[in-house]
């Protein structure tokens, strides 16, 4: 059992495994444009006009003073610059050389491509070498019929059955990449399906599988536990505010106890989703929260040490 008398939260070896910088100078994220340039007006999480601010690594480092973070992982949005289509990558690679970054954060970065894209995808997996913190590959793949359009991140239901999107996948082992997986609960039986086939590519399982819903949580734990079966796949215990804008610590335990018990503590890993999840939540708190609940499902100091520090390190190679 974890004994809190010997550790000193503030101290406590921390990965970040998720979060996001940009800069939106240019109108280059399409997500994050302006509403006039056909930007989004709301977002699953809140007011999305909280965040349609640049957020670079000096505002992270601002957010996270009051703990140790050691390390972290940028998680890529979609990003179009005709004249420069790797123009973020550059950017992202040269915020680890910012002035008071220490830890020279993010020490990875999970860059953003379209798997289907099969005919350019090697000369862009080929560029993505030349930056040493690219680790891995997002493509979020959320779809939901019987919900508003912002539930729907992705432009088709049927990527996951794809064939060039399956060819595309299928790279990612020769190119060492790993996959960041968003998709909701109803889409797991195929993801599954992909890691099964696919064994040597690492899948990282996105905000504790978006938990949308919870008069659907039974659902959602039968789906995940097909997910945990394979044992290519893990979790990231994050993204859980943006469902639950008016979270209580005891409306987040269920999910983080589930997770915690399907994938068990050397395929879990903290990710704050900052700064979407800063819409509903401080660092601190949500630190905090996600870690007494974790320690109180009985994880010993060494278990706590992976889920928050270990795991994301091995994962993303850091």
């Amino acid at each position: 059992m974890f004994d809190e008398s010997k550790i000193d939260i503030s101290k406590f070896p921390l990965i970040d495994a998720h979060h996001h910088l940009w800069d939106l100078y240019g109108d280059h994220y399409p997500s994050l444009r302006s509403v006039e340039q056909g930007g989004k007006t709301e977002h699953v999480a809140g007011d999305y006009l909280k965040i349609k601010k640049n957020y670079q690594i000096k505002d992270y480092l601002h957010d996270t003073k009051n703990f140790n973070i050691v390390k972290s992982v940028h998680v890529q949005v979609p990003y179009e610059n005709k004249q420069d289509e790797y123009g973020d990558i550059k950017w992202l690679q040269d915020q680890t050389n910012e002035n008071d970054n220490s830890h020279c954060l993010p020490n990875g970065i999970v860059a953003y491509a379209n798997l289907s894209h099969i005919d350019n995808l090697r000369t862009r997996f080929e560029e993505f070498k030349k930056y040493p913190n690219i680790r891995g590959i997002r493509q979020m793949l959320n779809w939901l019929d019987d919900k508003p359009k912002i539930y729907t991140m992705t432009d088709r239901h049927d990527y996951l059955t794809n064939d060039k999107w399956i060819q595309g996948y299928s790279l990612l082992q020769e190119y060492k990449l790993s996959f960041d997986l968003q998709i909701y609960q109803h889409q797991m039986v195929d993801a599954a399906q992909i890691a099964r086939r696919y064994p040597q590519t690492s899948m990282i399982l996105n905000h504790c599988g978006m938990p949308y819903d919870c008069d659907k949580f039974d659902e959602w734990k039968q789906c995940m536990s097909i997910l945990a079966q394979q044992s290519n796949i893990s979790c990231k215990i994050s993204g859980l505010v943006m469902f639950q804008h008016q979270w209580t610590k005891e409306s987040l335990k269920p999910y983080i106890e589930y997770c915690l018990q399907l994938f068990g503590t050397k395929r879990c890993a903290f990710g704050s989703n900052f700064p979407v999840d800063k819409i509903n939540s401080t660092f601190d708190d949500l630190y905090k929260v996600y870690f007494d609940i974790a320690k109180e499902s009985g994880l010993t100091s060494d278990e706590m040490k992976q889920v928050f520090c270990d795991n994301a390190k091995q994962i993303y190679r850091l």
